[in-house]
């Protein structure tokens, strides 16, 4: 399915669908109030806590809506994806739910901490490329080559489903929510959660927050098409990185999201440490991107009723000892 014949893609009924396979194996996240963050925009601000989740982040919503969606003529053929860390944790996690393991590529610029976190939990690992686009695509080749399954972090409904039960824990937990915002790389959780919002209550506003140093979605959203752009290291590393030029998430994010709004790499610092020193959190880059754009647009936001989501925890140790310092 490519970003030209999604138009029709029922968001909503994915999420309903996702909700009612996962609600056994999911856990319902909490929400913080933050009081500190409330009294910078003279509002109500609630933190999403999906670093909760299983496997520390978000990504397991959709790796598990995914797997468990498969027949088991389907399992055999065998299981691949490809990851910079946190999706890799999540389809070996859905993947053990049905009793199986999966074949996980990754680059050669992973974090070296991610990757002994990847071996601790004994997967079935493949080094290749230099960067995570050089991965994915040699993970999408073998899987082809050898008649795999490939099970991609975004551009398949059966995952934005899944991830989109975020926005329907939202709904839920605070039913007059007037804004969200959610990290954005290739679009998986915001273009989900935010379909699901927006069909409980149109007014709500929802904003997706992405590096300065990896923008593939702010700069496709610009020109309305998937480009190919040079992008940068960033401590938001699971949200960097190239996108699926027939991604089905660009149609859904021109659809159901207002901006996306970008942080340069102080501003993500400045949102992990707040985290930590405001409600001793410890979160990655990605999980502190919403923060760092609620507080870039803190007048906008100013009187409303915002959850921001914290998608993911997995940050390298000595990193973030670094950071908080």
């Amino acid at each position: 399915m490519t970003a030209g014949n999604n138009l029709q893609l029922d968001v909503p009924q994915l999420v309903r669908e996702a909700h009612e396979r996962c609600k056994e194996y999911l856990l319902p996240t909490p929400l913080e109030y933050s009081r500190y963050l409330s009294e910078e925009i003279e509002g109500e601000v609630w933190l999403k806590l999906d670093s909760m989740q299983r496997t520390g982040s978000f990504k397991f919503r959709g790796a598990l809506n995914k797997i468990l969606s498969l027949s088991e003529e389907e399992l055999d053929k065998g299981v691949v994806t490809a990851s910079t860390g946190n999706y890799a944790l999540a389809v070996a996690e859905a993947m053990r739910i049905r009793n199986r393991r999966a074949t996980i590529y990754v680059a050669k610029d992973i974090d070296p901490a991610r990757l002994e976190l990847l071996k601790a939990h004994g997967l079935d690992l493949v080094i290749h490329g230099e960067l995570a686009w050089d991965a994915e695509k040699e993970a999408r080749r073998v899987a082809e080559e050898k008649g795999m399954i490939y099970v991609s972090p975004y551009n398949d409904p059966v995952v934005v489903g899944g991830q989109g039960t975020c926005g329907y824990e939202i709904s839920q937990q605070l039913p007059d929510v007037e804004a969200a915002l959610f990290a954005c790389g290739a679009g998986g959780l915001l273009t989900g959660s935010a379909g699901w919002l927006k069909s409980y209550n149109p007014k709500i506003k929802a904003f997706g927050v992405s590096p300065k140093n990896s923008p593939v979605m702010y700069e496709s959203m610009r020109a309305k098409k998937m480009v190919e752009i040079e992008t940068y290291p960033t401590l938001a590393d699971t949200c960097a990185g190239g996108v699926d030029l027939d991604t089905i998430t660009l149609d859904l994010c021109l659809r159901y999201v207002e901006e996306i709004i970008l942080l340069s790499e102080e501003e993500i610092a400045a949102a992990i440490r707040l985290l930590f020193e405001q409600h001793r959190l410890v979160v990655e880059g990605s999980g502190a991107l919403s923060v760092g754009g609620l507080l870039q647009r803190k007048d906008y936001f100013k009187g409303k009723k915002v959850v921001a989501v914290v998608c993911g925890r997995n940050i390298p140790l000595e990193l973030f000892k670094r950071l908080i310092a």
